[in-house]
């Protein structure tokens, strides 16, 4: 049996942050590899997303946690991949403002003052599970 890879729980806010300034993201899935494809402004990145260092993310000590890529730290698929990758080395991301930083769109989002929006614009009930962010 398969399971599906988990995913970073900040890995959604991250991909709507990069789309929203005007990247395309497509998410990775095999073991090892980064977890974002961005490509913005004619230039290719790959993102590998952790989680947020602090309180509750980060890094841990845990060998469980670290073999599934949940410690916040790299796993040996993960370094082995790094190691024979002979492109532009991918950027590890913790929050959406990393991933602006990396790919230079921080002022692009800053600018436009992107805020979360509870409903919609249309007059329709908002979708459950998701947001959208649009300009103030």
């Amino acid at each position: 049996m398969t399971w599906a890879r988990m995913r970073d729980k900040n890995e959604r806010e991250i991909v709507e942050a990069l789309v929203v300034a005007g990247a395309s993201v497509t998410r990775l899935n095999a073991t090892g590899v980064p977890d974002l494809l961005v490509g913005y402004q004619g230039t290719t990145y790959l993102l590998e997303v952790k989680r947020p260092l602090g309180p509750r993310g980060g890094i841990t000590s845990s060998t469980t946690a670290k073999k599934r890529g949940e410690s916040g730290e790299m796993t040996e698929a993960q370094e082995r991949w790094w190691a024979r990758w002979k492109g532009q080395s991918p950027v590890v991301v913790r929050t959406a403002g990393d991933a602006l930083n990396v790919v230079g769109a921080a002022s692009t989002a800053m600018e436009t003052s992107l805020v979360p929006v509870t409903r919609s614009t249309t007059g329709a009930a908002p979708r459950t599970g998701r947001r959208r962010f649009l300009p103030a």
